[in-house]
């Protein structure tokens, strides 16, 4: 008995077919990207944010590749442009006021006097920090939206 045929038999189940899990078909994931990739540009474009801007938030390598992306032409987005996105629109949320349309632009293009910012705009941070950055402007937002 050779190797392969080992791993042929073991591979079947012996109580009938087993589940297998998939990742979503392409359809839907582009679907999927499709969906995030047009509100990230709503907000990019509501926060009047440049090519460079907009490529280093959402960690795509070029401006052309950006182009790409809001033409629909581009690959799907990874796991991590998925939660970048996502933390970009928590905060767009966060900030999101009916009666002070301006509100988010203007919070997240003036400079900070407090901690984490120390004198730097949101934007500023979250472009020199990455991710991480993201994520800590996300979670002081929500704290402060959630503060008695």
């Amino acid at each position: 008995m050779d190797v392969s045929s080992k791993v042929r038999r073991g591979a079947r189940s012996r109580n009938g077919p087993r589940l297998v899990l998939q990742p979503p078909s392409r359809r839907s994931a582009r679907h999927t990207s499709a969906g995030v990739l047009a509100r990230f540009f709503a907000i990019a474009d509501a926060w009047e944010l440049s090519p460079l801007q907009q490529c280093r938030l959402l960690k795509i390598p070029s401006p052309q590749v950006l182009a790409r992306y809001r033409l629909g032409q581009a690959p799907r987005l990874s796991a991590t442009q998925h939660e970048r996105a996502a933390l970009l629109a928590t905060i767009q949320q966060a900030l999101h006021a009916p009666e002070q349309p301006d509100r988010a632009w203007a919070w997240i293009h003036a400079p900070r006097a407090r901690p984490p910012f120390d004198g730097d705009s949101p934007l500023y941070y979250m472009l020199e920090r990455g991710l991480s950055g993201m994520r800590e402007v996300a979670r002081l937002l929500v704290r402060e939206r959630t503060a008695p």
